[in-house]
């Protein structure tokens, strides 16, 4: 007959204090539910577990920790009846300087049980309550002193569920809890604020207004709210001082500091931090029903996306601090994208009133040509707030915003050159393809190819670009001619990635599946009706989503098939309609009018015909029978205008 699990690891695995530390993990996971049942093994069991954590040896310390963790998450009787002495011990190791491993552990097993307490009143009552604010005073503690950065993170994590679990013992310590956070939370320079001690901060400090109540509660979260605010206003101000300031409603005018560098960089850390922990308060949960200062937020947010670099302060002006500041205008318009996003996913339709000029000032930096990081966040800002607001109107800003967004996706069209080379050359005869040569620049020298997406920002840009198109080409009033040609240019990509291998776009292979689907997916979704400029290409756009790919990208693919079966097989009757205009006639140059032809020519953008319209200038005696008798006798592929791939 089999001897049970549990007597077998008495007498194998935790025989002796070293064993158990080297067979830890053996014993952890060979526990189960059913292995814990009552038995008369169970006993020994916690007998040798409690004989661990007394232990004089810290990894045998360490063990029984673990071992006690895993034995009350899986049963709770246990847990129930030996909380109180478990709890006790773990709680005396974190009065201690022990090493980090048994501190974790102590925290984590103490949060267990600290958590599981709250359904069961008469634990509640007998540990929780005496256990909580000696918990909680001993997390502070080690926040402040300790110098691990994942003990202290683990340790605000942890305190942040004491919070919420158990505000009312929690509320004596709300003031130096606070001032944890404010220590982390101000800021540092010149070595920035480490993000995780950041987020769990700003976590933290997000949730101290549950210590108030449910009636001081929401008087808290509006305190804390306007504090960070005016810091928001006080740091903004440091960062401004050679710049002339309009409309400042802070009298503070930043952090001081003998030396200008370590002003502008503890002045920027301070915005960043108190910009993460305004998000965090966006995104809490306060009880009963408060106000947000919309109004103050956007003034703030208008503010920092009004910063640029043409304006100067009259008289003096440090040339040192002026360069900092200068160099230091990108991070603060990220910074507004960054609130923006976090504002419009929680008020949402309710910042529809503003959404009209913040799109106005997005689009004026997006035509600057940002740099891949900044303009990655631009692209985040505008599909979060078209996403969770009404439609705006009003045709010269949406066509300004559709223009701004396609200039991401220009880098996915190929070049007059790379689309030509190959079949003008395989067309010519050898004196043309060496008259040609003579207009060539440095490219024929060059052996490969450059990858497009030569870094993560750049081929973020990619996919946040077709979001922000997409999320404007459902609600915005588009004029006739720029919606053609942008119908006309996803379709270009279509047919270009498709033909496009994987390693030319980026070293990560899977961008290629991605931005693919998407802009299949566009694709079908502009094709649906049938006086879209899609309508004519819809075979196209089918035969190009049958490719292979990864799970997620095969999933995405079978949902745009399923969409393209209820288009061609419609459930319903269909919808009376008129003929369908010239601009849904998109797929040859002649058909085009004059506004698309202005449109492509403001995006650089030219066809095939274009692009042999010029070579034929170059080589007189080059012949070409299909573009010269019938220029529209095919379909005409957008490709990007590039002056450095055409010397003449």
């Amino acid at each position: 007959m089999a001897s049970h699990p549990l007597k077998s690891l008495l007498q194998l695995q935790l025989a002796s204090d070293s064993s158990s530390v080297l067979h830890l993990s053996s014993v952890l996971s060979t526990l189960s539910e059913d292995i814990l049942s009552p038995s008369p093994h169970l006993q020994k069991w916690t007998s040798r577990v409690t004989a661990l954590i007394h232990s004089k040896d810290a990894g045998a310390r360490w063990a029984g920790i673990c071992i006690a963790y895993r034995t009350s998450s899986l049963s709770k009787s246990t847990m129930t009846e030996f909380a109180q002495s478990w709890a006790g011990l773990a709680l005396s190791i974190l009065t201690k300087p022990e090493p980090l491993p048994l501190l974790k552990a102590s925290i984590r097993y103490l949060r267990h049980v600290l958590s599981a307490a709250t359904d069961v009143p008469e634990l509640q009552r007998q540990l929780a309550t005496p256990t909580v604010p000696k918990f909680s005073q001993a997390l502070v503690s080690i926040v402040e002193r300790a110098a691990d950065y994942e003990l202290k993170a683990l340790a605000m994590d942890t305190l942040k569920d004491m919070v919420v679990l158990y505000p009312s013992l929690n509320r004596a310590l709300s003031s130096s809890i606070t001032n944890v956070c404010h220590q982390i939370l101000n800021g540092s320079a010149p070595q920035r604020t480490n993000k995780l001690l950041l987020y769990k901060a700003a976590s933290l400090y997000a949730v101290l207004h549950y210590t108030g109540g449910k009636v001081g509660a929401a008087n808290l979260w509006k305190k804390s709210v306007d504090e960070t605010l005016q810091c928001l206003w006080t740091a903004s101000m440091g960062l401004r001082t050679t710049f002339p300031v309009k409309n400042n409603p802070s009298p503070s005018n930043g952090l001081t500091c003998d030396d200008p560098v370590l002003a502008v960089a503890l002045n920027l850390d301070r915005l960043q931090c108190c910009a993460t922990a305004l998000c965090s308060l966006l995104r809490t949960t306060v009880q009963r029903p408060v106000h947000v200062p919309i109004g103050r937020i956007m003034e703030f947010c208008l503010f920092l996306l009004a910063c640029t670099a043409e304006e100067e302060k009259e008289g003096h002006v440090d040339a040192t601090v002026r360069a900092l500041e200068l160099a230091i205008v990108p991070e603060l318009q990220s910074s507004a994208c960054d609130l923006l996003c976090c504002l419009a996913k929680t008020v949402q339709h309710r910042l529809t009133p503003y959404v009209s000029r913040l799109v106005a000032m997005i689009t004026y930096h997006l035509e600057q040509n940002p740099l891949p990081e900044r303009r990655c966040s631009l692209l985040q800002c505008i599909q979060a707030l078209l996403s969770n607001s009404f439609p705006t109107s009003g045709e010269l800003s949406s066509t300004r915003l559709v223009k701004g967004v396609m200039l991401s996706l220009m880098p996915l069209l190929s070049t007059q050159f790379d689309a030509h080379t190959g079949e003008m050359s395989s067309g010519q005869s050898k004196k043309g393809r060496k008259r040609r040569r003579d207009y060539e620049g440095d490219e024929v020298f060059k052996l490969s190819k450059d990858v497009i997406c030569s870094s993560i920002a750049e081929g973020k840009v990619i996919l946040c670009a077709l979001d922000a198109l997409q999320v404007t080409m459902r609600g915005a009033e588009l004029p006739s001619a720029i919606r053609s040609v942008a119908c006309r240019v996803m379709l270009s990509l279509s047919l270009s990635l498709t033909a496009m291998s994987r390693s030319s776009l980026s070293q990560d292979v899977h961008l290629h599946s991605l931005v693919l689907a998407k802009v299949n997916g566009m694709c079908l979704e502009l094709a649906r009706g049938t006086t879209s400029a899609m309508s004519r290409s819809l075979g196209l756009v089918l035969r190009s989503t049958v490719t292979e790919g990864n799970e997620h990208t095969m999933q995405i693919k079978l949902q745009l098939q399923q969409e393209a079966d209820l288009l061609l097989h419609p459930r319903g009757p269909p919808l009376v309609r008129p003929l369908p205009h010239v601009e849904a006639l998109s797929l040859f140059r002649a058909e085009e009018n004059n506004e698309e032809l202005a449109a492509r020519r403001s995006l650089a953008l030219a066809t095939t015909y274009d692009a042999n319209i010029m070579d034929v200038v170059a080589d007189p005696n080059c012949s070409d029978p299909d573009t010269r008798t019938n220029p529209s006798a095919r379909t005409d592929a957008f490709t990007h205008t590039n002056t450095k791939n055409h010397s003449s």
